[in-house]
Parts: structure tokens; sequence; C-alpha cells
């Protein structure tokens, strides 16, 4: 997925090409496809070979991927998540600080 979001719209050797050599094709299209059933992309016919494109946006993603890790491991809480990563992560001044700022502005703005 990330090659898409990077590169856009690819062809299975062009996402290989990204990826690099240690990757067979066959594994490259299987990824791809499994990706195309599951709707989170999509592909064109381009003369003998398919260009896939991403359905779905990497923020989107994202959000599904965490929520999906937040259920199964945390009993569906984000806060649960969070405090596992902030407790077991090294975080650097610019990261805390970065937190903290996040955690000010949602206090005084909640959604």
């Amino acid at each position: 997925m990330n090659v898409l979001w990077e590169q856009g719209p690819s062809t299975v050797a062009e996402v290989r090409a990204h990826l690099g050599p240690r990757l067979a094709y066959t594994t490259v299209l299987t990824m791809l496809r499994t990706l195309e059933a599951k709707g989170a992309v999509t592909r064109s016919k381009e003369g003998r070979a398919h260009r896939y494109m991403a359905r779905v946006a990497r923020a989107s993603a994202r959000r599904r991927a965490l929520m999906e890790v937040a259920g199964k491991f945390f009993r569906g809480s984000t806060a649960g998540l969070i405090t596992h990563l902030v407790e077991n992560e090294r975080l650097n001044e610019a990261e805390i600080a970065r937190l903290r700022e996040l955690l000010d502005r949602r206090t005084r703005d909640p959604k």
C-alpha cells in the first residue's frame, strides 16, 4: 500500500521494483490481489499488465488498522493502546512534547 500511496497507480513490476528484489513477482501479485479482494485497491487493464490503484486513503487505513489492534489487544480501548505505547517505547523529547501538545489541545477542545 505504501508504494501505491507514494508512487501512485503502479503495475506489479513497478511495485516490486520499489520493494526490491527480495520479493518474487508472484508474491507481489498475490499481495495486490489480496488487497483488491479486500477492497483496498482497484486495478485497470493496461496492455498485458494491470495497473493497481489505492482505493483507501492512508489516514483511513491507519485508523482502521489501529482500531483493529485496539479491539484485539486492548478490549477496544484506544487509551489502552496509547498508554501501552507510551510506557513501552522510547520517546525522545520532541515526541513527548508533541504528545503533550495534542493532549492539551484535546482537553481544551474536545471533539
